[in-house]
């Protein structure tokens, strides 16, 4: 780092991180040998570490914005609440295995994988530092590729590992090269000195092809149009709790660095930025809504359900730099979509593990005979469609009001003509659970410990920060905290 200064280890700023970290490496040599009942060990003491690591995030939430590490890793509101929302997810994710993978060998294995994806996650939601985006991003699609093809004997599974690693390895090239222009133009790595430096010079055309190439890397994590291609196969071939986690806690973290990015650089704007930000939004929402329609099977229909999702939520990050608000709806939908698609993901995998296919035709009835798995997954579909008093309504106006305040009214437009489309589709799979004849093959669905604490946890945030909306806009309020 330039002028031969020290550089202080200043290792209290990233205590949470450290936890992580610390666990999963220490957990990387137990997972190899580990038989029996062993096998639980990682995946238990991934838990205590997760919850360690959220304990040390909340005493950061007060502190003053700073950046450590010679200006390369910020401390602010903005990181501290993300990685909260980051380390929610992997810990119910980690519910769900502990029931998904019970008497599994994987059991030992998957929580490594989860742990180092997201340090990867909170990594990339608070680095200042163009080199350090590329290595959390990396980190998160390493961890995320072995996730994806944990079933090593499934071809379904190796499918899917190839086609992420081919269309994660193009996207995090081409974003790259984008970062590289950033650089070029300005001589330094530091985010805020490279927005001090391009707001003094005239470079308009090289800005704006730089941060088209940085946005198809953040695109294809956030599975936004037309980088969207790849989930539903992905989805599709990996494991239900794999999908929920790949569809829910590394989106979360795309979110997060694309508004850090674009916040630290153009903390005024950039011209043109709310219109190709709400064309590519409109666009996402009706192809992902549209895919939807004609969805056979649950874990593809959530994929382009969770497609559309990142289209609503494009709407607050349009405005994200001209509309106060913007920052608390995305917030607070990024956090509740969390728990929405959780809890889906949660009734997938057991309906998965139970009769081995996530077919919508074997949801037929099971209504009458697992009412507790279809109640959840029944309010965790109305959520997300935006049913009120759910948390999906609450954030649904949130990022509706943010679009209109910005001036996108045609947006928002768009926005809730899409949202009444989806609802069909989430009340076919309402329909399939009640209103269809109970089929003679069918079978309740497996449940246990695990399942009820992990779909109790995304049934209360689904339903919770609805009728209550403002615990959670009290966290919020701290996203607007940020190094500049």
């Amino acid at each position: 780092m330039g002028g031969g200064h020290e550089c202080p280890m200043e290792l209290w700023a990233i205590l949470p991180e450290l936890v992580v970290a610390g666990f999963g490496l220490v957990l990387v040599p137990v997972a190899g040998w580990a038989r029996g009942r062993v096998r639980l060990i990682p995946i238990w003491a991934s838990i205590v570490g997760l919850v360690i690591a959220m304990g040390l995030t909340v005493r950061m939430l007060p502190w003053e914005p700073m950046a450590v590490f010679c200006e390369t890793y910020a401390v602010d509101g903005f990181g501290t609440v993300f990685k909260l929302i980051l380390e929610a997810g992997a810990l119910v994710t980690l519910l769900i295995c502990l029931g998904y993978f019970k008497n599994h060998p994987l059991i030992a294995h998957a929580p490594l994988a989860v742990m180092f994806s997201t340090l990867g996650c909170m990594g990339l939601a608070s680095c200042l530092d163009l080199g350090l985006i590329v290595l959390f991003l990396q980190m998160l699609s390493l961890a995320s590729y072995l996730l994806v093809g944990l079933v090593r004997d499934d071809p379904l599974s190796n499918e899917a590992t190839l086609k992420y690693f081919i269309y994660a390895a193009a996207a995090l090239a081409i974003m790259a090269y984008g970062l590289t222009f950033l650089y070029g133009l300005t001589g330094s790595l530091n985010l805020n000195r490279i927005g001090a430096l391009l707001n003094t010079g005239d470079a308009g055309v090289w800005i704006a092809l730089a941060m088209g190439l940085i946005l198809v890397g953040y695109a294809f994590e956030m599975t936004v149009a037309p980088f969207h291609f790849w989930a539903p196969d992905v989805y599709q071939g990996t494991t239900a709790p794999m999908a929920g986690f790949l569809s829910a806690v590394p989106k979360v973290a795309a979110f997060a660095g694309l508004l850090r990015l674009f916040l630290s650089i153009f903390p005024e704007g950039l011209p043109g930025w709310p219109t190709g930000i709400a064309i590519i939004a409109a666009a996402t929402m009706i192809l992902g809504n549209l895919a939807a329609l004609r969805q056979k099977r649950l874990k593809r229909l959530l994929a382009y359900s969770s497609i559309a999702q990142a289209g609503y939520i494009l709407m607050a990050v349009a405005v994200s730099a001209y509309t106060g608000g913007a920052l608390d709806a995305v917030g607070f939908y990024l956090a509740v979509y969390l728990f929405m698609n959780l809890g889906a993901f949660t009734v997938a995998a057991q309906l998965e593990r139970t009769v081995g296919t996530d077919s919508l035709s074997a949801l037929q009835g099971v209504g009458r005979i697992s009412p507790w798995p279809s109640a959840v997954l029944t309010l965790c579909l109305l959520s997300l469609a935006g049913v009120p008093p759910l948390s999906g309504f609450a954030g649904k106006i949130l990022l509706l009001t943010a679009a209109m305040d910005g001036g996108l009214v045609w947006l928002a437009v768009v926005g809730v003509i899409n949202m009444t489309v989806a609802i069909y589709y989430y009340v076919a799979v309402i329909a399939q659970l009640y209103m269809r004849p109970l089929s003679p093959e069918a079978v309740p669905v497996q449940t246990g410990l695990y399942y009820h604490v992990s779909i109790g946890i995304c049934l209360a945030g689904s339903v919770v920060f609805g009728v209550f909306p403002g615990w959670l806009l009290a966290l919020t309020r701290f996203l607007p905290k940020m190094v500049h």
